[in-house]
């Protein structure tokens, strides 16, 4: 499981330049040499296979990867060069965080780690849904 995130994430920040082109619009990216249509197939199953496997190892973790991004978003900004690792990391001290609390919250008991995940991320994400971002 390790060795297919860590090459998502390998993958990911080799094309993290085609996913900067790619946010001022196709027509420029084509005109910086991105091959727009490939670089989102690619992306799209890259993204896809790697939420599959987490998913199928881990079970549905609520809201990591919904959160986790546009935290990095609104504190760091939308270049991808920083935004994908920093995106990874937030995710996983997220999920760290989370964990920790669900072993301890009720000391003899161990809550489900997804019950947590969504108790934080729900009202996180609806702010920041509600609150929107500009773009810096």
């Amino acid at each position: 499981m390790a060795g297919l995130i860590g090459a998502a994430l390998i993958y990911f920040l080799i094309r993290r330049w085609d996913y900067n082109a790619l946010d001022s619009g196709d027509e420029s990216a084509k005109g910086l040499g991105v091959e727009v249509e490939r670089v989102r197939l690619e992306g799209m199953f890259v993204a896809s296979l790697v939420t599959a496997m987490a998913v199928s190892f881990l079970g549905i973790i609520g809201f990591i990867d919904l959160v986790a991004p546009h935290m990095m978003r609104r504190i760091i900004g939308s270049d991808h060069r920083f935004l994908i690792p920093a995106s990874a990391m937030a995710g996983s001290l997220l999920l760290l965080v989370s964990d920790t609390v669900a072993r301890t919250v009720i000391a003899p008991v161990v809550l489900p780690v997804g019950a947590i995940t969504s108790f934080m991320g729900a009202p996180l994400f609806l702010y920041l849904l509600s609150k929107g971002y500009q773009r810096k």
